[in-house]
């Protein structure tokens, strides 16, 4: 997003905030985003955009407009949080479930504005050379996910284990690691899981391959087209990236019907596990979600689906090759940056 629009005209101070894995971009986008942070702008004369969660927003900053992009995965803000978001003079967010969760949550609606993501269908194409896999099987299910309540790994392995045998030539890639605030190593989990789940040792149950080290962000295309579908049960996206970056590389997506990748997701183009919503379990991993609702997916079709897109493999592939035309069409970054260099400009008009 930097690098788009800056080629389109906006000028740019970059500000990192946190810990970054930029050792996994490319090194000529490195020494680009490297060069937007030297440079500098007048701050009277400038928008103030932050990226980052509500309570990490600072009010302590100052531009000739103030706003700031925000997300959530749930069905309430968290406390403080719309508070803040009525100090700004206006929040972007990323989808129509956001910015209905926001408004919900006592957000002023005229400072709401969704401001979608984009995807690069160039490089997460399904002509992308795949990703050797070690063990792959002859159909190849993929999650790219952080070991966390919100993103269910557990309902994801509760169907997969139960649907299938050992002996079936069928797997499950899991591009799993750990969220930075939880420290979760991922190994021991997984193969406690399988063995209470399943009553198996991890080698005795259906082949779960497990991808944990850091990928380069050219090697993600490439897995994704390792893959024959991408599966995430989730409890509750704000717009879903690995939903998209899927759909894009043409790979048949099976996801959650609720939450924000139903902007772009729909029946002509995924396949969806229906949902409940439920209230968030008190001992929930993540404290902030304490408190809220999210989405309880239904396993008993999940694992119908994963059955039918393992058996019905032209049908997936068909409604796969829709979803990526309405990605080309509709969420590619050419589509979107206009749309966000045209909103700064308004801003800075």
């Amino acid at each position: 997003m930097a690098l788009g629009l800056a080629e389109l005209g906006i000028l740019l101070q970059l500000v990192p905030f946190g810990a970054r894995d930029a050792h996994l971009l490319p090194p000529a986008m490195q020494d680009t985003l490297a060069a937007l942070e030297r440079q500098r702008v007048d701050p009277e004369r400038s928008v103030v955009c932050q990226f980052l969660p509500g309570h990490e927003v600072s009010l302590e900053v100052y531009g000739r407009s103030r706003l700031a992009r925000v997300m959530w995965d749930a069905d309430k803000l968290p406390a403080g949080w719309s508070e803040v978001c009525g100090l700004l003079d206006e929040v972007w967010v990323p989808s129509e479930f956001n910015r209905e969760v926001f408004a919900a949550s006592g957000v002023d609606g005229q400072k709401l504005k969704v401001m979608p993501p984009g995807i690069d269908t160039r490089r997460f194409h399904p002509k992308v050379e795949p990703l050797p896999i070690p063990q792959k099987r002859g159909f190849n299910f993929l999650s790219v996910l952080e070991w966390s309540q919100r993103k269910a790994p557990d309902i994801l392995l509760r169907a997969f284990l139960a649907e299938f045998k050992a002996d079936e030539d069928v797997a499950l890639i899991l591009k799993a690691g750990s969220p930075p605030n939880l420290r979760v190593d991922v190994m021991p989990r997984l193969v406690a899981f399988v063995e209470r789940e399943a009553g198996l040792p991890l080698e005795k149950a259906p082949a779960i391959i497990v991808v944990q080290e850091p990928l380069p962000y050219c090697e993600m295309p490439r897995l994704y087209r390792a893959a024959d579908a991408f599966v995430l049960p989730s409890r509750g996206e704000a717009y879903g990236r690995s939903y998209m970056e899927a759909l894009a590389s043409e790979c048949p997506v099976i996801a959650s019907r609720w939450s924000g990748q139903l902007d772009f997701l729909n029946d002509q183009n995924s396949y969806f596990v229906e949902c409940k919503t439920v209230p968030v379990p008190a001992d929930v991993d993540v404290e902030l979600y304490a408190g809220r609702h999210w989405a309880e997916p239904d396993v008993e079709q999940l694992r119908h689906l994963l059955r039918h897109v393992f058996t019905h493999r032209a049908e997936a592939r068909a409604l796969a090759a829709r979803g990526r035309r309405d990605l080309v069409t509709g969420w590619d970054w050419d589509v979107v940056l206009p749309r966000w260099s045209a909103e700064f400009e308004r801003l800075l008009a």
